[in-house]
């Protein structure tokens, strides 16, 4: 992080990098889809351990999820299920102008995501460490009825991957 950085463009960049290793969106969305996890709170959890050196209670999971939760069930999640919404094709309105509308909802989502990490970003700098290990941590986000063989290998994948943040810089395959 340069001086200039703030702790919230921190958090985004991490997030950033993070989401755009191999496997990783991928991993998040059958997490998000089939075990109703929140990626960015995931994600903001594997930063707090990552780059912080902070390991949050399951008290202060709770209160982190208490303090985004409206802003969380008031806007990002209508503006993700609006652009899912308009992810078939139509008879009603032109493909490409309903793509054209479907591009500003999932960047109006992205900016209230962006938000939302602001957020966890400034919670975060007062939180204590002394909660799980991180593969704990994430393990408890899932719940109960949600654990398949599907959502365990995702969240595998996700653990061991940011196991791997600690010991190596990301390694990218080449750009073709």
């Amino acid at each position: 992080m340069n001086e200039q950085s703030s702790p919230a463009d921190a958090a985004w960049a991490f997030l950033v990098d993070f989401y755009g290793r191999v496997g990783v969106s991928e991993a998040c969305l059958v997490l998000q889809d089939e075990a109703g996890l929140d990626v960015v709170e995931m994600l903001m959890l594997v930063y707090a351990d990552i780059a912080l050196g902070k390991s949050l209670s399951n008290g202060e999971i709770a209160a982190m999820r208490a303090g985004m939760s409206s802003w969380r069930q008031d806007v990002v999640l209508p503006l993700r299920a609006l652009r899912r919404t308009l992810k078939p094709a139509r008879e009603d309105i032109a493909d490409n102008a309903k793509e054209q509308l479907r591009a500003q909802i999932k960047k109006a989502e992205l900016t209230a995501e962006r938000l939302q990490v602001d957020f966890l970003a400034r919670w975060l700098e007062n939180a204590t460490s002394g909660g799980p290990a991180l593969a704990a941590t994430l393990s408890g986000l899932i719940p109960e009825h949600s654990h398949s063989s599907t959502v365990e290998k995702a969240l595998a994948q996700i653990i061991a991957l940011a196991q791997a943040g600690r010991v190596a810089p990301t390694q990218r395959p080449a750009a073709p």
